[in-house]
């Protein structure tokens, strides 16, 4: 057997053994998406709260993680606060606080188990989504284009800024004008109603954390790096980045793994500046994905020094031009 075919064959083998692991991490789960331990609130009298939560566990054993409240006004403060998702209160009238921009898939979940609820009263979304991307399918789409435009700032980075300090100046600059433009045209088509510069910093500093780890694996290791970038934060972060559902709906590994990764905190800490963010840069809830993000910025940044020690030098970039070859003098 030839050299040629023996490497089709481990190519093929080897395509037979990774296509169904990536296609188990993208549909798994969204197939099995289900509540776990999603945190919700109940206000009321403690009795009726008790009620409740009993009514929940009965209904879906695990799903909630209930916290109660004295009045309707105290929940929707914690909704907004992003630290539930909505929840009832117990009447009469009886009402369902959601947030759509938080969620869409839990706004509608709550609203359906709202409207079973003794006196059912009215639905009271405080983070209503934009008029132009009422059910959040816009905002979902917006990873795939984060992750691309993060590869590119990377890939340009280390290929075209070969001094150290070009790269580290080249990746913040053009984050932050890729994530300006990237905002603008977001905002422009109704996808985003938040603040600008909330929403451009979060999209910025995503694009910067992404960005850096590409351009230091490739500084690092040379061009695979970018293919090993790419299977971290893309294949293993985008289905479990809680974007079109919550972390909650996860096994609640995957579902923190997800949101430790770059993509899952850019879209965290987005939601929040887009639906949370009245006014201020960082939105509710948004401080650990920044955190994250930065995270990932400095490591990033940590791998592009790993050049110096590679036998890579930078000395040669400083020099303008090559000292002609002496050629012997002809006898």
């Amino acid at each position: 057997m030839s050299s040629t075919t023996k490497k089709l064959i481990g190519v093929v083998a080897g395509l037979a053994i990774v296509i169904p692991l990536v296609l188990l991490m993208f549909i798994t789960p969204a197939s099995r998406a289900a509540p776990h331990d999603l945190p919700i609130g109940v206000a009321g009298p403690s009795q009726a709260i008790e009620q409740v939560s009993a009514m929940l566990e009965k209904q879906q054993p695990g799903a909630f993680e209930v916290t109660g409240f004295a009045t309707s006004e105290e929940l929707q403060a914690a909704t907004r606060d992003r630290e539930v998702y909505g929840g009832f209160v117990v009447g009469p009238p009886s009402q369902t606080v959601i947030a759509t921009g938080g969620s869409p898939a839990v706004a509608s979940m709550l609203t359906q188990i709202g409207t079973a609820l003794p006196d059912s009263g009215p639905v009271i979304d405080v983070a209503g989504p934009t008029a132009d991307d009422p059910r959040g399918g816009g905002f979902g789409s917006m990873v795939l284009p984060v992750f691309m435009t993060a590869m590119a700032l990377g890939m340009a980075a280390a290929l075209v800024g070969r001094r150290r300090w070009v790269m580290a100046v080249m990746l913040p600059v053009g984050a932050a004008v890729v994530g300006a433009t990237a905002i603008g045209v977001a905002m422009g088509i109704g996808v985003l109603g938040g603040g600008f510069w909330g929403q451009w910093l979060a999209m910025s500093v995503g694009i910067l954390a992404i960005g850096s780890l590409v351009a230091g694996a490739v500084s690092a290791i040379g061009s695979a790096g970018a293919g090993v970038v790419a299977l971290v934060v893309m294949l293993v972060g985008m289905p479990l980045a809680g974007i079109s559902a919550p972390p909650e709906f996860l096994p609640s590994f995957w579902g923190t793994l997800g949101q430790w990764l770059p993509l899952g905190a850019t879209g965290t800490a987005l939601r929040s500046a887009a639906f949370f963010n009245p006014s201020g840069l960082i939105g509710a809830g948004a401080g650990t994905a920044f955190a994250i993000l930065i995270g990932w910025t400095v490591v990033g940044y940590g791998l592009m020094q790993i050049r110096r020690e590679t036998g890579t030098s930078e000395e040669s970039d400083d020099v303008d031009a090559e000292e002609p070859r002496r050629v012997p003098a002809l006898n």
